[in-house]
């Protein structure tokens, strides 16, 4: 048989990692083979000993939250950044994914737009939300995502705990993630207020504001719920090894439930939050370098089921304006188009992480519990969506070049040993690192179990 196209490199499969060769027709993989010079293809992509890792996916990502980023552009910058799925986030501006109208305009615009694939979230409204669970969840979407704590009383609202059991329990009964940004609005709106009201505006005081606490209440409360609801739980951006304990018990007591953390927990401390000020301004906040320690300590521990970036493509003027006040700064940084370089050099180059938990982590967790089946791994029958790393290739990252519109990193200067040097999705390369991006637009809207 002659294949469309024949990928050959270092093939990293579930549970080990081999020099082979990949045949591909029609966007599908179709034979996969652990020796050289046995497939033959129309075009042959020979990658030498660069690995080659199924299609990553990023399950966290805002895409609307500045409006200069949207679709086009951040699907750039995943596809040369590796990603050929990402599921975007509902809390655009100006409106909310809440709503089937607004779910199918940005269908639309997926399917125009894109060069990688996309799924996305959808959430409720403020009150009484639940009610548009089935209509979004019939239209495609990949979970639910809701929060309780309170950026934009329309957009990215804190949602009262009895719509949050009632959420929990249509979401569950439609076998649907729901997942939720877990902050204790309560105690965090105090600390903040008592910090401003005495000119406490230093960059720490992000963190001194957010103390673990306000994390480990939101997380133990949502447990209990979900656990109460059969809800099919995750919660988001972890930032605390305390958090993981409360989840890992829940789910050896049967709660349905995974979390992620994302990437600049593992990088990032205090430390970077004190010097670099806005730029490292997320939340949850960094934390210090010994609790960075134990919340890493949990992932080599397999404590944690997947890493995110929570992609937030702010421009200097956005982090500026937080020079004097670090509560006035926007919180989030950008991650398409770095994170897989950058966390590759941390775990496996300094962690000794194999290859194939590296993609478990990062492919086939996410792809596993959003339904997304035909992504995350390499096997027979699978999209045909691979990232080509190339190992000990030096480059520095420059937040001047980005091709997302953000413009702001706290990783500006750092040396990367490790690069992208192709990704496909279905089959097309839509990146190469000697020819860039492909324009034209391939990519398209992913509902879960199609």
């Amino acid at each position: 048989m002659k294949f469309d196209k024949v990928i050959i490199g270092n093939i990293v499969l579930p549970d080990l990692n081999f020099l082979g060769e990949i045949g591909v027709n029609d966007g599908k993989i179709v034979e996969i083979s652990k020796t050289t010079g046995v497939l033959e293809g129309q075009d042959v992509y020979h990658y030498g000993k660069d690995f080659v890792f199924p299609g990553f996916i990023d399950a966290h990502v805002h895409c609307y939250s500045n409006p200069n980023e949207g679709i086009k552009r951040a699907s750039y910058a995943a596809a040369k950044g590796g990603i050929t799925t990402f599921l975007d986030m509902p809390y655009d501006l100006p409106v909310p994914v809440a709503s089937v109208e607004v779910l199918k305009k940005k269908i639309e615009t997926i399917n125009r737009e894109a060069i990688v694939d996309i799924a996305l979230w959808g959430t409720i409204p403020k009150e009484d939300g639940a009610k548009v669970i089935d209509e979004l969840a019939d239209a495609g979407v990949a979970g639910f995502k809701l929060s309780t704590f309170e950026t934009d009383p329309y957009r990215f609202p804190r949602i009262a705990d009895a719509d949050i059991l009632e959420a929990m329990k249509k979401t569950g009964n439609r076998d649907l993630v729901i997942a939720f940004h877990a902050e204790n609005d309560e105690l965090l709106t105090r600390y903040i207020k008592d910090a401003q009201a005495e000119n406490h505006l230093e960059p720490i005081y992000h963190n001194l504001t957010r103390p673990p606490v306000t994390e480990t209440t939101a997380v133990i409360k949502l447990l209990d719920m979900a656990s109460w609801a059969d809800a099919k739980l995750h919660i988001v951006h972890v930032s605390h090894a305390k958090s993981l304990d409360y989840i890992n018990w829940f789910k050896q007591q049967g709660t349905n439930v995974t979390a992620e953390t994302c990437y600049n927990y593992l990088l990032l401390t205090t430390e970077d939050l004190k010097e670099q000020g806005p730029k490292a301004k997320i939340n949850p906040p960094l934390r210090q370098p010994q609790e960075v320690r134990e919340l890493e300590a949990q992932l080599l521990d397999d404590s944690i089921d997947f890493i995110t970036s929570d992609h937030a493509p702010w421009q200097k003027a956005d982090k500026s304006i937080g020079d004097a006040d670090i509560f006035k700064a926007k919180s989030g940084t950008p991650g398409l188009e770095i994170m897989i370089p950058l966390l590759f050099d941390h775990l496996v180059g300094n962690r000794e992480v194999t290859v194939s938990h590296f993609a478990d982590l990062l492919a086939f967790a996410p792809a596993k519990r959003f339904n997304l089946i035909n992504k995350g791994s390499i096997e027979t029958g699978k999209d045909a969506d691979f990232a080509i790393i190339k190992n000990s290739e030096p480059w520095k990252v420059d937040e001047n070049s980005f091709l997302s519109v953000s413009d702001v990193s706290p990783y500006h200067g750092q040396q990367v040993d490790n690069r992208i040097e192709a990704t496909f999705v279905r089959g097309q390369l839509v990146y190469s690192h000697s020819t860039g991006v492909k324009e034209q637009a391939t990519g398209r809207f992913v509902k879960p179990n199609e």
